[in-house]
C-alpha cells in the first residue's frame, strides 16, 4: 500500500501501537524498561505491507511497524509522532490532574529516592573511608578513592534492593530483576561520583578555596561523574540487562536532572569535613568531629548527602512544568 495509505493506517492505531512502542516506566525515570521485539499492536486491519507481508492475525510486529514508517514522508512521521505525544500528554494529565497532585508525587518520589539511595550512598562512603583507613590507605591515595566508591556503590545498590524488596513484601507490584539491575546501574554512577570526592576536595583545599567555593566546587564535579557513569553505564548494560533502557535523548534530560541533584548531596558531604572551623556552616548539623564514634559518623555522612539532595530536588520540584521533572 501507498505511504499515504499507511499514514491514514497508523493514526486510527493511536493507544494500541503507542502501547507497544513506548517504554514501560516504572517508578523513577531511570528504570525504564524497553520495549520486547515479540510485543505486537493489536490492530485491526486486513491489507498488506508495502514490502508484501500480510498483517497476521490483525496484529504488527514492532518490526514491521518500523519496516512502514521507514517508507514515509517526514511530513506523515512528524504528524505521527505529534500524534503520540499528544496521548502520552493526556495520559500524564489523568496521573497528575492538579498541581497539588503533581507536587504530592513529586515529593513523595524524592522521599523514596532519599531513603533508599541517597542516605544509604553516604553512609557507605563514610564506612568504607573508615575501612580504607584501617587498611593503612590515606587520603591521597588511590586505594582510598577506590574503596569510598565502592562504599558509595553498595550503599545505592543494597539500599535499592532491599527497599524494593520491602515494597514487594508490603504486596506492591515490583520486578525484582528489574529493580536489582536499576540499583546495579545507579550503583556503578554511584561509584564514579564516590570516587571523585575525595580528590577533588584535596584539590581545591590545596589551592585554598573556602568552605562554599569547595561545596559547590566538590558537587559540579561529582554531578558530572556521576553523569558520565551513568550515560557509560547505560550504554554497557543496556544491551544485556532488560531492567536498563539504552541511551536516548529523553532519559538524556532526566538523568542530567538527576545528576544536578546528586551534585547537591556530595556537595552538602563537604559539611562533614570540619577542618574549615567555623566557615563550615553544617558543622553543628553534620560535622564528624575527632573522636566521633564510627557509626555516628556514617549516620551523619547519610544525612548530609540526604540533606543535599532533598534541598536541590524540593527546588526542582517546585520550579518545572509538569512533565519535564525526571521524578515524573
Amino acid at each position: 500500500i501507498k505511504s499515504s495509505a499507511v499514514s491514514a493506517f497508523l493514526r486510527p492505531v493511536g493507544r494500541n501501537v503507542a502501547a507497544a512502542c513506548r517504554p514501560n516506566i516504572a517508578t523513577s525515570t531511570v528504570n525504564r524498561r524497553n520495549f520486547h521485539v515479540s510485543r505486537v499492536a493489536n490492530v485491526q486491519a486486513t491489507d498488506k505491507l508495502s514490502s508484501g507481508a500480510s498483517i497476521s492475525g490483525g496484529s504488527l510486529t514492532k518490526e514491521q511497524l518500523m519496516e512502514e514508517v521507514k517508507r514515509l514522508p517526514i511530513a506523515d512521521i512528524s504528524a505521527i509522532a505529534k500524534y503520540y505525544n499528544k496521548e502520552e500528554v493526556q495520559e500524564k494529565q489523568k496521573i497528575y490532574p492538579s498541581y497539588a497532585g503533581l507536587i504530592k508525587h513529586r515529593f513523595r518520589v524524592m522521599a523514596e529516592v532519599t531513603v533508599s539511595k541517597i542516605f544509604p550512598a553516604g553512609f557507605g562512603w563514610q564506612a568504607a573511608s573508615v575501612q580504607a583507613g584501617n587498611l593503612g590507605y590515606e587520603a591521597n591515595s588511590l586505594g582510598f578513592f577506590a574503596i569510598t566508591g565502592a562504599g558509595d556503590f553498595a550503599g545505592v545498590l543494597i539500599g535499592h534492593t532491599l527497599f524494593m524488596a520491602g515494597k514487594k513484601a508490603a504486596g506492591f507490584d515490583v520486578d525484582m530483576r528489574a529493580q536489582a539491575e536499576t540499583g546495579f546501574l545507579l550503583g556503578s554512577a554511584a561509584f564514579c561520583s564516590g570516587f571523585t570526592w575525595q580528590p577533588t576536595l584535596n584539590a581545591l583545599q590545596e589551592i585554598g578555596l573556602s568552605f562554599n567555593q569547595s561545596v559547590v566546587g566538590v558537587g559540579a564535579a561529582c554531578a558530572l561523574a556521576f553523569f558520565g557513569g551513568l550515560r557509560a553505564c547505560r550504554t554497557v548494560y543496556s544491551p544485556f540487562m532488560g531492567g536498563v533502557e539504552e541511551p536516548t535523548y529523553q532519559n538524556l534530560k532526566a538523568d542530567a536532572q538527576l545528576s544536578v541533584a546528586i551534585g547537591g548531596a556530595t556537595g552538602c558531604f563537604v559539611g562533614t569535613d570540619v577542618s574549615y572551623g567555623d566557615a563550615n556552616w553544617l558543622r553543628g548539623v553534620v560535622g564528624i568531629e575527632d573522636g566521633t564514634a564510627d557509626m555516628v559518623g556514617q549516620v551523619l555522612a547519610g544525612s548530609s548527602t540526604a540533606l543535599g539532595f532533598a534541598v536541590t530536588q524540593t527546588a526542582q520540584n517546585v520550579a518545572m512544568t509538569k512533565g519535564k521533572c525526571w521524578v515524573d
